[in-house]
């Protein structure tokens, strides 16, 4: 007797294994090399993080505050001046402003006066004269040149000479015309200004 039930089951193949759903990872393993020496580099530090970048920057603060306070006496010293000192940079600095300013257009440019004129040039002719080291007045003081240049040229020329060079005493401050005698004489050479410095001496 065939039974088919039991025909079907001997027949039936063993159930395969379950697909898993995801694949399992592959561990990744960092291999290091322990004997491999590598130079450790130190951490980044700022400007500031040493005694040495201190001590630069504050050597630079003062430096600055020290030239800042210098120029500061300088200029104050060249608007109140009472003479002309060639050495100090403000007031010849103030002198070569106003020098371009005032004095220029008449004088030239770099102080070399009408183009015919020459030192031999009578003061009558009306020619502005140079004022670099060929003029005249390299042999007048200090004082003489600052009273030209306030009072004008015809005070100091004889009767009937009539002078071109005005007067700025109502445009300039004595220590404004000071600034200037000292630009003049600051663009003088060396023995030009030490025969000028005679004339100071003979100054009552």
């Amino acid at each position: 007797m065939r039974l088919p039930f039991l025909d079907r089951w001997l027949k039936r193949e063993p159930p395969k294994p379950a697909k898993p759903k995801y694949a399992p990872r592959r561990r990744r393993v960092l291999v290091t090399d322990e004997d491999d020496d590598e130079e450790v580099r130190p951490p980044h530090q700022g400007f500031l993080s040493d005694r040495r970048s201190m001590f630069i920057l504050i050597a630079a603060l003062v430096a600055i505050g020290l030239t800042a306070g210098v120029m500061l006496i300088e200029r104050r010293l060249a608007s109140t001046a009472t003479d002309a000192r060639a050495d100090r940079p403000a007031q010849v600095a103030l002198g070569r402003t106003l020098y371009r300013q005032q004095c220029s257009y008449c004088h030239g440019t770099d102080r070399e006066g009408h183009e015919d004129w020459r030192p031999t040039t009578p003061i009558a002719s009306g020619l502005s004269p140079a004022l670099d080291e060929r003029s005249p007045i390299v042999d007048r003081s200090d004082r003489q040149i600052f009273e030209w240049i306030k009072y004008g040229g015809q005070p100091f020329l004889p009767s009937g000479t009539r002078s071109q060079m005005p007067a700025f005493e109502f445009n300039l401050t004595e220590a404004q015309i000071w600034a200037v005698v000292a630009y003049l004489k600051n663009r003088w050479p060396d023995e030009v200004l030490a025969r000028h410095e005679l004339a100071n001496k003979r100054e009552p």
